[in-house]
């Protein structure tokens, strides 16, 4: 059965990286997931990534910081992730991806985290989920079902899946490939 998140306010709200979890990542101690995946597009501008953890707020690490095109994005953020992530590549094409029974390891992996920018959000997810354990076990709670970020009204149809309910859901299924990953390192 899928399971839709949103806000981190209504049920399955700490998938959000608007939850109020820190999260240890990145030599630092981000307020929220967000603040830290809003603060890797600048890891080449340290005034930047500082504006960004000292942000009150997720929204204004988003909004007022994060998506601001005045302030220098990375070279890489929407291409192809560099060496520098083969070795989390490689750890994350060990599982599988959807239970149909089809051995899809790497083509899987590399269908989620086609770009940087999902290679980051995997960082953070997991990191988040595994540093809180009770939101590790709200995740791995959820089994098999399909998390959909459901960004109909904000329609975002990469994140989520937007106002017409066929975007990517990158986040849903980034969530759903920590999850695959942090219960086979289970004992």
């Amino acid at each position: 059965m899928p399971i839709q998140f949103y806000s981190h306010e209504a049920p399955y709200g700490c998938f959000s990286n608007f939850s109020r979890h820190k999260v240890d990542i990145y030599g630092r101690t981000w307020m929220t997931s967000e603040h830290a995946f809003q603060a890797a597009k600048f890891v080449h501008s340290p005034t930047h990534m500082d504006l960004v953890f000292n942000a009150p707020s997720p929204g204004q690490a988003a909004n007022k910081h994060g998506r601001n095109r005045a302030y220098p994005l990375r070279h890489d953020w929407d291409q192809a992730p560099g060496p520098d992530y083969g070795p989390l590549m490689d750890r994350i094409k060990m599982f599988r991806g959807p239970s149909d029974g089809i051995d899809r390891r790497g083509v899987y992996a590399e269908s989620i985290l086609a770009r940087t920018k999902d290679l980051i959000m995997y960082e953070v997810c997991y990191a988040k989920f595994t540093q809180h354990h009770d939101l590790q076990k709200i995740l791995l709670g959820t089994g098999k079902d399909i998390l959909i970020e459901d960004t109909s009204e904000s329609n975002d149809p990469y994140w989520g899946w937007g106002s017409s309910f066929v975007g990517e859901n990158k986040l849903g299924r980034i969530l759903m490939a920590v999850r695959t990953e942090i219960a086979a390192n289970k004992p």
